[in-house]
């Protein structure tokens, strides 16, 4: 495949501007619960970790898929093994990278004496939720958009990662209220 700076923006406008749409629904969604986010700062500094870690860990899948695909190694098959090798591969990377981040932040917030309204083992429970939800999600959408992507002929890099991001900074948030929800904060 030759890469050509006009076929790349050809085809990356359409999608880059459907996810600054969606982008801008996430947004509104922040807006809607700032007394929430306020009375928690907690949970406040920690949605820029969960997104970012959730869209990282996505991207890394898309790139290993869209090389994989390229290279012959994995094939457009959903029962295809390496494929499932990456995606439980981003799975557990999510696991503990959510895991010692929600523990690294309880204690960062603790010791610099930010006001915290829920304990650890609450604080860890949603935050974990939050990043194994999302990064579920995320790896399904990953292998959708790579497959989807390489059969119509584009290229997987210039699609999964504005796609994975865009739905990781949404659901991130969504489902961080969802968790909060559920443990009653």
């Amino acid at each position: 495949m030759i890469y050509s700076w006009k076929r790349i923006v050809r085809n990356g406008i359409p999608l880059l501007t459907i996810c600054i749409l969606i982008e801008i629904f996430a947004g509104q969604i922040l807006q809607g619960n700032q007394e929430k986010l306020l009375f928690i700062p907690l949970i406040l500094i920690s949605i820029p970790v969960i997104n970012g870690v959730g869209g990282n860990i996505g991207s890394i899948l898309g790139a290993r898929l869209a090389s994989g695909l390229h290279m012959g190694y994995i094939g457009l098959n959903i029962r295809d093994k390496n494929m499932h090798q990456n995606f439980l591969n981003s799975l557990f990377l999510g696991f503990i990278s959510y895991v010692i981040l929600a523990i690294l932040i309880y204690y960062i917030a603790y010791f610099g004496n930010i006001q915290m309204n829920l304990g650890l083992m609450e604080f860890v429970f949603v935050i974990l939720g939050t990043g194994i939800l999302l990064i579920f999600v995320i790896s399904i959408i990953s292998v959708l958009t790579a497959f989807w992507s390489f059969k119509k002929g584009l290229d997987p890099d210039d699609m999964v990662a504005p796609v994975v991001t865009t739905v990781g900074d949404t659901l991130g948030i969504v489902f961080l209220f969802l968790l909060i929800g559920v443990v009653g904060i």
